[in-house]
This record gives C-alpha cells, sequence and structure tokens, in this order.
C-alpha cells in the first residue's frame, strides 16, 4: 500500500530531525480538534483514495486501466514559534513521492494555512500507476 511505504519513506527523511515524529494513525478528529493539529511537530498520513480509471480500450476489446491514488499528509506546528528545521522537515516529506514504484506520475504539493497560532501544512502526494 502506498500509505505504509509513504510512513516508512517520511519517518526515514525527517529521522534527523528529532523535534519531528511520524504517527501511523489516521488523522482522525478528537474533541473537536484534529489530531495533526492537537498533536504538534507530529506528521499524520490519511487513508489513500485510490480510484481505477479506464486508460484505454484495445482493438480486441480488451481494458487497460490505470490506478490513481491521492494521500494527504498533515503536519501542525507553531506559527510564533516554528522550529528552524520546518522547512527542512517540509522538503523532506516532499521528496517521500519516490516511494511508487515504477509510476507514470508521482507529484506532491503542499499548502500552509494559519488558524489561530497554528500553521498546518497539507501535503497531497497523487501517484497514477498503470
Amino acid at each position: 500500500m502506498i500509505r505504509d511505504d509513504l510512513i516508512t519513506q517520511i519517518t526515514t527523511n525527517i529521522s534527523s530531525y528529532t523535534a519531528f515524529k511520524v504517527s501511523s494513525e489516521l488523522p482522525f478528529t478528537a474533541s473537536g480538534n484534529a489530531l495533526y493539529v492537537k498533536n504538534k511537530k507530529t506528521v499524520y498520513v490519511d487513508e489513500q483514495q485510490d480510484e481505477k480509471v479506464q486508460l484505454y480500450r484495445t482493438l480486441d476489446q480488451g481494458e487497460v486501466y490505470q490506478t490513481d491514488t491521492v494521500v494527504n499528509v498533515y503536519l501542525s506546528t507553531d506559527a510564533k514559534n516554528q522550529p528552524n528545521s520546518t522547512d527542512d522537515v517540509v522538503a523532506a516529506i516532499l521528496d517521500a513521492k519516490s516511494v511508487a514504484t515504477n509510476p507514470q506520475l508521482a507529484e506532491c504539493f503542499v499548502e500552509s494555512e494559519i488558524e489561530d497560532d497554528v500553521i498546518t501544512y497539507t501535503f497531497e502526494f497523487n501517484f497514477i500507476i498503470t
């Protein structure tokens, strides 16, 4: 599963940044707050969303499919007192897109949002595998 591979790769990529850790839990909501907001400096990897899409139909009426996979990853830190290594950790998480074996497409985007005094980074990993 790509989700498991992402958890392993992100854990490896950020292992030298001891202020940060990776959770194997899903980013559920507890008492109205998402776990990644409650547990700052902890990376949470959401469930992967797979969609099987017909790529094309062959002359003998066979079908070739591709799998589109999306996985969201979350990280929150204190917006006022961010650790110095936050930018390096964000870059290390972005580098985890290399986990898919022979993908047609492997990309990752990150957005940040500040609410109250918490900055949340939301990473969207997209993989297309034929």
